[in-house]
């Protein structure tokens, strides 16, 4: 094979991480070389037009075909409603929309892609289910340009998209405010029970809404901070750079929080640099917390300085779904954690991911709380319903999690994957925790795996489960200390994490909020943004524990250069990974088998590829050079495929078996 170099376009200008373009020139070898490029000599660029903002009455089936100039290979949703299709061959996007409970504005977001080139596309829709509620675009029409005078004005259950761009939150002056949405009851205006009032991003990540210093005006203590908000949606936007919380809600009614970036809390200016220092509030404080209420956190993820990433507080029923968090420092005292739900009623942690999280940079916490965390400080003995469903944790420096909760029903942990995690002792009080799970009342887990999990140093012989712990059905041990090995281990840390449980747009206690569902989980949509942000974080001279500095670094591991957050997590075990992108389509005469290359730097290893009938004993149907992503079966009796990538050193397993569609 002749050289090639492959570029890989982030279409990031300084207004938002909307899409990424996988460029090449046009021969038939992959470099591991990413770079910049907006040209590409030789080849028709694939690109995907602007597909624009669309509204559409609640019930009906909206369908729209992109247009799309270049070669397609594979076209696939990235992001958007479970119900939401997207034909592989041509981009075709169908929604059938009789099965929302509410109306609102959401994002679709689409990715096609061939050998040599990806391309991203973003739209806004707007369905209406009162038939009277509509799609504004802010700065027209009359509408405010920012983003709290906007949401005001907004008539209830209305969609207001803000064009992607930077947002600072005070505009005039000093905690003028015009970008954010600080303490004042109803805003956006209340929505319904059949349309929930939306503000939302152009683009998913988009709206960069920041604090930071400019044209004289001081760094800013808050941006979102809302109280008494009810069915209102808030979307797409990523949040920087404030000297406080970045997002805080309380006593909110049917608040959904959807694709929200936060880059954690800042301790309002104090240095926090010592025991005495960490001690005050400030030090401490959550990046997207919400109080009371009956919130709905979906596809969120919060990086940076926090006490927790996504916390829910004193909740009567809340959800947090697909979401991710990367711990990076902790300045305060108070327990660190990445997910934490706090004196709950009920909540459900669904299908949620934390990676890469590190302790070192944690250096005054007195009480450990754990990577996914139920502290009840004053309400131990208050009757709980909490749950942990899909929970994948890989790679992270503290204990899996802490439950102090002592009253109501048995606590629930499903199809949890955790590996590579190392037991917690608290730099104050060198109060150590079980290297896993810790629990005050009982708690019945199943259907999960745990490997690789190391005591804290100097702490040896660290047992890794209470025994208030009751291990159902199906737990499998491999490497964890203090346990003897038991059951199968996966090949692959997400194989028992392939679909979603709960449908998106579920509160808690909807039909349907806790099924397992069809539709996957990986690739992670949107990761090409939740990686550009994290990567984007870097303080040099962060507080050691044991004292000093220490350079923490946002560009490592999940969202690395040259990585994919999916692959990753796929290849942490096994870097002998499948592609996580095949689909099916009957053609009539054939069927059209076709799949998306890794987009890693993995992919300069893959050297050809195995088109499997599943449906037929896992029979082999082709054997294909790297260079080609599609098969044309014209034996149709075949109903399910999936693929194998082939190595030097072996080939992978399967990810996705999938049946034939229309």
């Amino acid at each position: 094979m002749s050289n090639l170099t492959l570029f890989l376009t982030l279409a990031l200008s300084t207004l938002c991480f909307s899409s990424y373009t996988l460029s090449a020139t046009c021969d038939d070898v992959f470099s591991n070389s990413f770079e910049l490029n907006t040209n590409t000599p030789g080849c028709l660029a694939l690109n995907i037009e602007d597909m624009g903002m669309h509204t559409v009455n609640h019930g009906d089936i909206f369908n729209f075909q992109p247009n799309i100039v270049g070669e397609i290979n594979v076209c696939r949703k990235d992001m958007g409603h479970d119900d939401v299709f997207v034909d592989s061959e041509t981009g075709l996007i169908s929604w059938d929309t009789s099965s929302l409970t509410f109306g609102r504005g959401f994002h679709i977001r689409i990715k096609c892609s061939n050998y040599n080139q990806s391309s991203f596309a973003s739209m806004v829709v707007h369905v209406d289910k009162t038939g009277t509620s509509q799609l504004h675009v802010a700065g027209e029409n009359g509408v405010s340009p920012f983003i709290r005078t906007a949401a005001d004005n907004m008539q209830g259950g209305d969609t207001i998209v803000f064009p992607d761009g930077i947002y600072p939150v005070s505009v005039t002056g000093d905690a003028s405010y015009e970008n954010a949405l600080k303490q004042t009851n109803n805003i956006p205006t209340d929505g319904t029970n059949d349309q929930l009032s939306t503000i939302i991003s152009q683009s998913p990540g988009g709206v960069v809404i920041t604090g930071e210093a400019h044209d004289g005006i001081p760094k800013q203590k808050n941006a979102f901070q809302m109280s008494s908000t009810n069915f209102v949606a808030i979307v797409g936007f990523t949040i920087k750079d404030i000297k406080r919380e970045s997002f805080t809600a309380s006593n909110g009614n049917h608040m959904l929080i959807e694709f929200l970036g936060t880059a954690g809390a800042g301790t309002n200016g104090l240095p926090c640099s010592n025991f005495i220092e960490a001690s005050n509030g400030w030090c401490s404080m959550a990046g997207m917390r919400a109080n009371s209420g009956t919130p709905l956190f979906q596809s969120n993820y919060d990086w940076g300085h926090n006490r927790y990433g996504i916390m829910t507080r004193s909740t009567t029923a809340s959800l947090t779904r697909r979401s991710f968090a990367r711990l990076d420092e902790h300045k305060g005292d108070q327990p660190y954690g990445a997910f934490s739900d706090y004196c709950d009623e009920a909540h459900l942690s669904q299908d949620n991911t934390i990676f890469d999280s590190l302790a070192i940079a944690a250096p005054h916490y007195k009480n450990y709380a754990g990577l996914s965390a139920f502290p009840a400080t004053g309400c131990e003995n208050t009757p709980s319903n909490l749950a942990v469903h899909g929970l994948l944790a890989v790679n992270n420096d503290l204990s899996l999690s802490l439950l102090d909760s002592q009253a109501g029903i048995a606590h629930e942990w499903d199809h949890i994957v955790s590996y590579d995690s190392q037991a917690t002792c608290a730099p104050q009080t060198n109060n150590c925790a079980f290297a896993l799970l810790q629990a005050d009342k009982s708690m019945n887990l199943s259907n999960s795996f745990f490997g690789l999990t190391i005591d804290f140093p100097g702490n040896s012989n660290t047992p890794s489960f209470t025994p208030s712990i009751n291990f159902v059905e199906n737990v499998v041990l491999e490497n964890v200390t203090e346990e003897n090995d038991v059951g199968e281990p996966p090949r692959y840390l997400p194989e028992n994490l392939l679909y979603f449980r709960g449908k998106s747009d579920t509160f808690f206690g909807d039909n349907n909020y806790n099924q397992l569902t069809s539709v996957r989980r990986w690739p992670i949509g949107g990761e090409d943004i939740i990686a550009a942000n994290m990567r984007s974080y870097h303080n040099s001279v962060a507080f050691k524990v044991g004292g000093g500095t220490i350079d923490i670094d946002g560009n490592r591991g999940a969202t690395a250069d040259n990585e994919s957050i999916s692959e990753y997590l796929w290849a942490y075990k096994d870097p002998l990974i499948p592609p996580l992108v095949v689909r099916v389509k009957d053609k009539g005469s054939y069927h059209r088998v076709a799949w998306e290359h890794l987009s890693s730097f993995r992919r300069i290893n893959v050297v050809g590829w195995k088109v499997i009938c599943v449906s037929d004993n896992n029979a082999l149907l082709a054997s294909l050079p790297e260079t080609e992503l599609m098969y044309k079966n014209l034996q149709t009796s075949c109903n399910s495929y999936a693929v194998k990538a082939v190595y030097n050193s072996g080939e992978s397993a399967i990810a996705y078996v999938e049946e034939v569609s229309l």
